[in-house]
């Protein structure tokens, strides 16, 4: 089977999405599959090219205007031989070089979240849920929160997001010792609330916090710290290689989720976390965080903008190493049981299969 995937992004950039398009596309060719990515490339991505698995096509992009890059490269996709198509939404310019295909090659969408209200996206977007034999979503809670969705319920199927948990299980056990550390590793933009997280840490003493990633929230973060007076125990990393960031989690006892909008729709990188062995703690959030993170389980929940909540959590793990190695066991136990890289390609070559069987 030759299967098409449709990306804005692509790995080595790191993100979420990027990760999930990888793991699809690499799994499908471990089983035995032809797996392409058509992709956008920017300047930024010039310098990051890697060695792939499968083929990669990737558009340049002149620049952008929103969040739609300027790449009609792209639109070559239209014309390219597959069995099966997989658009990952949202993304524009794969909604185009769907309504530009003369040939009625089988369609799945998946739906990380929907475009951005404009005059065009969601407009394009809908055309290409109403092709589509099935749009994925990875958790039950997506049906709800995207609006996108209303009318194409009885197309849904719920896959989870998986990873490659191999490399993240090589992660050692937490080092033990004091000062336990936290880590969270994330976009640095409002609603991934570490402003929370930096106010929370100020009220427990004996931790330390790594927080890695970039994004236009670093300079106001990095002055609240100073405000805080927690410099000292608040490390800046700045954006990690994705393949590297499994050499971060080594000195982490547990991870931090602290989001505050439902922009967070998943929250892959707490597989990753729990895969690890780690903790997790996360925020009551009414998407999909709440199918992968099990309050008392793997980890704590706790309320939305709740900063003394999101301290006390913080100050268990840290009181509490027996915790920390139970709580760590069963999220990597999860992760095993259901989302891995290979349950989650699995289960869409299966769905591919019966689309073609359909036709």
């Amino acid at each position: 089977m030759r299967i098409l995937h449709l990306a804005k992004y692509y790995w080595p950039r790191s993100g979420g999405r990027e990760r999930v398009v990888q793991g699809l596309a690499e799994g499908a060719a471990q089983l035995g599959h032809e797996a392409e990515v058509y992709a956008v490339e920017t300047r930024w991505d010039w310098s990051k090219k890697r060695r792939q698995k499968h083929n990669v096509t990737r558009a340049f992009s002149f620049g952008a205007v929103g969040s739609q890059e300027l790449a009609p490269g792209y639109l070559t996709a239209a014309w390219k031989s597959a069995d099966l198509i997989h658009v990952h939404h949202p993304h524009s310019l794969a909604d185009l070089a769907c309504l530009l295909r003369l040939r009625r090659t089988p369609l799945v969408v998946t739906q990380h979240q929907d475009a951005r209200p404009g005059p065009l996206a969601p407009r394009l977007a809908h055309r290409t849920l109403r092709r589509a034999g099935a749009i994925v979503v990875p958790s039950s809670s997506h049906v709800a929160l995207c609006r996108e969705l209303v009318g194409f319920e009885s197309k849904v199927e719920v896959i989870p997001f998986g990873i490659d948990e191999r490399r993240w299980m090589e992660v050692p056990p937490p080092p033990g010792g004091k000062p336990a550390r936290a880590i969270f590793i994330g976009r640095l933009v409002r609603w991934k609330g570490v402003d929370l997280l930096l106010r929370a840490l100020q009220q427990v003493e004996d931790v330390e916090l790594d927080i890695v990633g970039h994004g236009p929230e670093a300079p106001r973060l990095k002055t609240l710290a100073k405000a805080l007076a927690i410099t000292d125990r608040v490390r800046f990393f700045g954006e990690f290689p994705d393949e590297d960031l499994p050499f971060r989690m080594v000195a982490a006892d547990f991870l931090v989720l602290p989001s505050v909008s439902v922009n967070e729709m998943f929250g892959l990188v707490a597989i990753e976390a729990m895969a690890a062995g780690r903790p997790v703690i996360t925020t009551d959030l009414p998407s999909g965080v709440r199918d992968v993170n099990i309050a008392g389980e793997t980890g704590f929940v706790v309320p939305l903008r709740d900063v003394d909540a999101l301290a006390g959590a913080i100050e268990t793990l840290t009181a509490d190493p027996a915790l920390v190695r139970k709580m760590g066991e069963a999220g990597r136990a999860r992760v095993e049981e259901q989302f891995t890289r290979r349950v989650m390609a699995r289960r869409h070559v299966e769905l591919y299969e019966r689309l073609l069987d359909g036709r």
